[in-house]
């Protein structure tokens, strides 16, 4: 059973998170989208090696941390990641402002290839995509 602490704890994190949203005109994705889109990756992690994300609440870029083991309704739900990050807590996929694929994704220098991420993502669904030649975003929010 929960305790009260862990409540208001909760209900002071969804009021951040509330508040942080609201500087946004436009969410770009549903939770249901997010399901299709971690599972599609999931799918070609060789290809999607790394990725990293953005929450709306600070400027701190954090990582997802992916690979051919994820499993929905253990790793990630309907509304979030369960410690499969950077951050180790909860990730609720409407704090996530946006994703990042680095092109570069280590000290050696080893790459991922953007382009055949990209076209991954697209078979996937539409998404809000900007590519760089060092980066390709994935959008959440539009301001």
């Amino acid at each position: 059973m929960r305790t009260d602490k862990a409540l208001v704890y909760d209900q002071l994190k969804s009021q951040k998170i509330d508040s942080a949203i609201s500087k946004f005109s436009q969410p770009l994705l549903s939770n249901s989208k997010w399901v299709k889109l971690i599972n599609g990756l999931v799918n070609h992690i060789e290809k999607a090696k790394k990725n990293q994300f953005k929450k709306i609440q600070n400027d701190k870029i954090g990582e997802l941390y992916l690979d051919e083991n994820t499993i929905y309704e253990h790793d990630y739900w309907q509304n979030g990641f369960e410690g499969s990050n950077s951050y180790g807590e909860w990730l609720e996929y409407r704090e996530i402002e946006y994703l990042i694929f680095p092109k570069i994704i280590d000290s050696k220098n080893n790459i991922q290839n953007l382009e055949e991420i990209q076209l991954i993502i697209e078979k996937i669904g539409h998404f809000s995509l900007e590519l760089d030649t060092d980066e390709l975003k994935l959008i959440c929010y539009k301001i």
